[in-house]
């Protein structure tokens, strides 16, 4: 009789928590999402040598921008563009993919000798070889610290990867996220928002659950 109370007491006490969560989360769910995509979006602060600008296979003009302006501002140096090749090359793409890189952000305002272009091949874990390829490189230059420039909600998985890449190479890395498409804040009002959030958050879980990066990386920005 005694143990039946016992069970009756827990599962009033489970209950009552359960009850008072969705309470919070009905009434507090903005903050509780904005806390989420903040999550998945860290930002760094602080000062680095050099932006990189994570690939894809087509550099976005928003992405370079947003690198520009943490050089103007005087967080780097240097801006490094990445772009994933594959076997069959996109269609409009001119022949000289990296002079045409460098001339256009020229154009834009930023001194060639400012700018570096890499190819990387799509090989699978892709983020995470294209942080050791990049960082290699890198390393040769003696560059200390870097600012990885990553989209939406790819940021933490793009940051862990050069982490964790960078540890062995002696190169710190600062994440720098950025949005094009909706607010980071508001980022359940978009079906893209959503769309992004769910899907890196479960692209970030299967890099950690692989060994790709740490498992800290769940609770340590």
């Amino acid at each position: 009789m005694k143990k039946d109370k016992r069970v009756g007491k827990r599962a009033i006490s489970v209950f009552a928590l359960l009850a008072v969560g969705a309470a919070l989360l009905y009434f507090y769910y903005p903050t509780v999402l904005s806390v989420g995509g903040r999550y998945l979006a860290p930002e760094g602060k602080g000062k680095a040598d050099v932006v990189i600008l994570e690939g894809s296979e087509l550099v976005k003009e928003r992405a370079v921008r947003v690198g520009m302006d943490l050089i103007s501002s005087g967080r780097a140096q240097r801006l490094v563009v990445v772009y994933q090749h594959s076997e069959e090359r996109a269609l409009g793409l001119p022949s000289d993919y990296d002079l045409f890189l460098i001339q256009r952000i020229s154009d834009w305002g930023l001194k060639k000798d400012q700018i570096q272009v890499y190819s990387v091949p799509q090989e699978h874990p892709i983020t995470l070889n294209e942080a050791r390829i990049v960082l290699s490189k890198l390393a040769m230059d003696k560059t200390p610290k870097a600012i990885v420039l990553a989209e939406g909600f790819h940021t933490r998985r793009s940051y862990w990867a050069y982490k964790q890449a960078g540890k062995a190479l002696g190169i710190d890395i600062l994440p720098y996220p950025y949005f094009s498409r909706f607010p980071r804040d508001l980022w359940w009002q978009k079906t893209e928002g959503v769309r992004d959030f769910l899907g890196e958050g479960m692209k970030f879980l299967y890099y950690v659950f692989r060994g790709y990066i740490p498992i800290q990386s769940l609770v340590i920005n």
